[in-house]
């Protein structure tokens, strides 16, 4: 399963970097995007049911930003130099912090969102939300 597709990464990366990625290395901005899902299945297999029902926003957006990084990486450095104006910097910036949330992810310390609670639906047409008690007071 894949957690984003190629326009997803229009939204990180200009499309003419992905474009150039592709002339050299024919195929690689779709290799990466399903390698990257890949990884992030390896992360989430330990506290979560494969394939997810509904896909987080967190975990899409960290295989936008983990695929078009690893695709671009080949064509480019990402360096941070005095006066340098790299548009990529913020990429790689927001690619250490994907890693981070995946490494954290992996260990239990960072938790996905649930699917949407059960929501019980009465004839008036009012819907009641059903969660559980974060506090238990059986012993006051």
């Amino acid at each position: 399963m894949s957690y984003c597709e190629l326009v997803d990464l229009y939204d990180v990366i200009p499309k003419g970097y992905l474009d150039a990625a592709d002339k050299v290395t024919p195929g690689i901005v779709g290799r990466k995007i399903e390698s990257v899902s890949r990884v992030i299945d390896d992360g989430l297999r330990q506290h979560h049911e494969l394939p997810l029902q509904e896909v987080p926003e967190t975990i899409k957006q960290m295989a936008v930003v983990m695929a078009a990084y690893e695709a671009v990486g080949g064509i480019t450095a990402v360096k941070k130099e005095g006066g340098n104006d790299n548009k990529l910097l913020v990429l790689q910036d927001l690619y250490k912090q994907a890693r981070i949330d995946l490494a954290a992810i992996r260990s239990g310390k960072l938790k996905l969102s649930q699917p949407s609670e059960a929501v019980v639906e009465s004839s008036t047409g009012m819907a009641v939300v059903s969660r559980k008690s974060r506090f238990d007071f059986t012993g006051w």
